[in-house]
């Protein structure tokens, strides 16, 4: 094979910048940054490698152009949420042109529209592959590590907390992906129930490692919820957010909007999201405060809890492991799968957390 072409959707925006420079220092395969904006997309190729980067203007929603994209790449790389928007969309079209797929989704909505393409995948023998980020991705395969090490615990808490994002100017698709997952009304685990959590109505206050200390928490359930517990015999599974000074009032609010269903709601959320993100940022910036992740598990047995975290450089970083990782493995040969498949189904847990490179500030693999 000719050196593999690497397509990245979304390139400019949080994840997907980290993943474009993850692929260029990580790999030798050529890159195609592409996105609607043409400055964003020069803005990301200044000083970046010109023989081995190429950057494409291109909006998903285009069919045509999107499908001509995918027919010229060896693989595609989705990082354009919110994914419950036109992330299956996506999906589909790069199956159709035949060429294999990665994104780093956390919808469950998004998972459950997927599955439609796992038997087209398989018939021509690609693999779709989901939840590939932080969380999800490193999340599960944290929570699947803790579960190997306690068997017998029934209950897991996985918690995710940063007070800003790696650049000023992004982190609003993610953002809005939540806000999205939200008001589609996701399941948590609870007594092996399937449960439909509504944005803002749980919560709680946690302690977490300095720099974060206490904080308030919001469950936000992710594709690990529907994955994670389909291969252990938990009865309790959430994931926890935090969500810096987004106020709880504002959630209701959300909920009453319905913006997945009214394009004006959708646009007066996103500004409100916008204007909350920004002010998070700089006020984090003002006060020295870097965009360290802190990605936490809780296992509980009886009155028995323990837990294991992995401390990232910032979330950005964290979510552009495991593409690049997938990427990787994918053209070494490294496993031949096919369908909808998600990190679980590729990697051995503590192999691959061990192995985060200089993503990783600290980690404490080990349940204490």
């Amino acid at each position: 094979m000719s050196n593999p072409s690497i397509l990245v959707l979304g390139a400019y925006g949080l994840a997907g910048r980290a993943i474009v420079r993850g692929l260029l220092a990580d790999t030798p395969y050529h890159v195609v940054a592409a996105g609607r904006k043409p400055d964003m997309l020069r803005a990301l190729a200044e000083g970046e490698d010109k023989e081995r980067l190429e950057t494409l203007v291109l909006d998903v929603a285009d069919k045509i152009a999107l499908r001509t994209a995918c027919d010229s790449a060896s693989l595609v790389i989705n990082a354009v949420g919110p994914y419950a928007q036109r992330g299956a969309d996506t999906a589909a079209a790069v199956v159709k042109s035949g060429r294999p797929y990665i994104d780093c989704a956390n919808e469950q909505i998004h998972y459950q529209r997927l599955r439609a393409l796992d038997a087209p995948a398989k018939e021509r023998e690609i693999p779709v592959i989901t939840a590939a980020g932080a969380i999800p991705g490193c999340s599960s395969l944290l929570m699947a590590h803790a579960l190997q090490q306690l068997p017998e615990a029934t209950a897991v808490d996985c918690y995710w907390a940063q007070f800003r994002h790696a650049y000023a100017e992004s982190g609003l698709g993610s953002m809005m992906s939540g806000i999205l997952e939200a008001v589609h009304r996701p399941v948590a685990l609870s007594n092996g129930q399937e449960v439909p959590i509504l944005l803002g109505r749980s919560m709680r206050t946690v302690e977490f490692p300095e720099p974060f200390g206490m904080r308030k928490v919001f469950e936000l359930p992710t594709i690990d919820t529907l994955t994670v517990s389909s291969r252990f015999s938990v009865r309790d599974l959430h994931t926890w957010f935090y969500m810096g000074d987004l106020p709880t009032w504002f959630l209701s609010v959300v909920r009453l909007l319905q913006p997945h269903r009214r394009r004006w709601s959708y646009r007066l959320v996103e500004r409100i999201m916008d204007s909350i993100n920004k002010r998070d940022t700089e006020k984090a910036i003002t006060a020295g405060i870097g965009p360290d992740a802190l990605l936490m598990v809780k296992v509980r047995r009886g009155n028995e809890v323990k837990s294991c975290q992995i401390l990232f450089k910032d979330g950005a970083v964290a979510t552009a492991c495991l593409p690049v990782r997938i990427v990787l493995d994918y053209f070494r040969g490294h496993w031949d799968c096919s369908g909808v498949l998600t990190p679980l189904d590729l990697f051995e847990p503590k192999v691959l957390l061990n192995d985060l490179g200089g993503a990783v500030l600290s980690a404490e693999l080990t349940l204490t």
